[in-house]
């Protein structure tokens, strides 16, 4: 089963009803290398998951629910449905899930052109609900120096979403940010998170899934997420943006440029 998160905004905090846990196989960028188990999933919009849906031990007619968990300010306070998957028959099967799904050759992070100074990159609101990037609103050709990158080069990025910053009723709360980079896929390297966003981010960090390959990672208010990438095969432009439609229709997206 693959679900895809085409939310506008919304975080989903997805569970079985009957608390089994749920079998990830796969992630943003294809197969991990063995299946992981989590007793619930946060999949922020944009993001994708593979499940290992097994229903062999239900009886006919039996329906299973899968159920998105509250989680607070950023989630609401109820549970509701997302799916109902009704048993209909019964039927011979001999499948099984394998121990070995694929061979991940990933990066390491000492091969980074940058490694002792990663970019970064922060996430604030500024005046009249501009929501911006290092303090940039989007801009159709526009690319800083410090978006500039090197066809072949492997670098470590830096995501900061503070807390507090911006102006005005929504300046007093920083918002989930779903960062998406376009062109490739990365490594998660490590999330930090303050004390400030502690409360908040304990509600959803179990259910994240870090293994594998991303091209898009959900970094929490008062939370730093560290990732690893190479620009490969083509030079020119491509957008990296919060992957919340209103924040990047309000500016939170920006260019990137591949020179040779």
């Amino acid at each position: 089963m693959r679900l895809l998160n085409g939310s506008n905004s919304r975080i989903y905090k997805l569970a079985w009803q009957d608390g089994a846990p749920l079998v990830v196989l796969g992630t943003d960028g294809g197969l991990l290398e063995k299946p992981v188990k989590r007793s619930f999933i946060t999949l922020a919009p944009a993001q994708r998951l593979d499940l290992w849906v097994n229903f062999s031990q239900s009886v006919v007619d039996e329906t299973r629910q899968l159920i998105s968990l509250p989680f607070g300010v950023y989630g609401g306070e109820t549970t509701y449905s997302v799916l109902s998957a009704k048993v209909e028959q019964t039927i011979d099967h001999a499948l099984a899930l394998p121990d070995q799904l694929s061979q991940i050759v990933g990066y390491s992070a000492n091969d980074a052109v940058n490694r002792d100074s990663p970019r970064r990159f922060q996430m604030e609101i500024g005046r009249r609900m501009n929501w911006r990037i290092n303090g940039r609103t989007f801009d159709m050709q526009s690319v800083a120096r410090d978006e500039i990158v090197h066809l072949g080069d492997m670098e470590i990025w830096e995501f900061e979403n503070t807390i507090g910053s911006g102006m005005g009723m929504m300046g007093s709360m920083s918002l989930p940010h779903p960062m998406h980079i376009h062109g490739l896929q990365f490594q998660i390297l490590e999330r930090k998170i303050s004390d400030a966003g502690r409360g908040a981010w304990e509600t959803l960090q179990p259910g994240f899934v870090d293994e594998g390959w991303h091209d898009t990672v959900l970094v929490m208010p008062g939370e730093t997420v560290k990732v690893l990438l190479k620009f490969e095969d083509f030079t020119g432009l491509y957008l990296y943006h919060c992957h919340n439609l209103e924040h990047e229709d309000m500016g939170m997206m920006r260019n990137y440029r591949v020179d040779q």
